[in-house]
């Protein structure tokens, strides 16, 4: 007697990492658009400080990339990011005007991006194992 084959198909994890990667982009893509913005509209005014947000930009940019490349380690990063970003904006003396959207512009979005970059890479390390 002869034994029968039973094959259960996995999940393609790809698939999965790769949906997870593009919507941490996706929201990585809101602070990213607010800084460019930013940027032109005060650079186009001559306004003193339109560089920092190119700065903000770079590493906003940088952040991404680095998320895309190597989401284990990437998406806490932006996690860690988010988070001081908001708690120095909390704790600022005074306050910020529009404190409570300029959060959920930026650092709500780069929390976000970093769950699902790191989802993303937890995905990886529960791969199937290929025979």
């Amino acid at each position: 007697m002869t034994a029968a084959k039973v094959h259960v198909s996995a999940p393609d994890t790809r698939r999965i990492i790769q949906r997870r990667k593009l919507f941490g982009l996706a929201f990585m893509a809101v602070p990213v658009t607010v800084f460019v913005v930013f940027a032109i509209g005060e650079g186009i005014g001559l306004e003193p400080g339109w560089w920092g947000h190119l700065l903000q930009l770079a590493v906003a940019v940088l952040l991404a990339v680095g998320a895309w490349v190597r989401p284990r380690v990437g998406g806490p990063a932006l996690i860690v990011a988010g988070t001081l970003l908001a708690a120095w904006v909390l704790t600022a003396d005074g306050g910020f005007p529009g404190m409570l959207a300029g959060l959920a512009i930026v650092s709500v979005p780069l929390i976000v991006a970093g769950v699902f970059f790191t989802l993303a890479g937890n995905a990886t390390t529960r791969a199937p194992a290929h025979r």
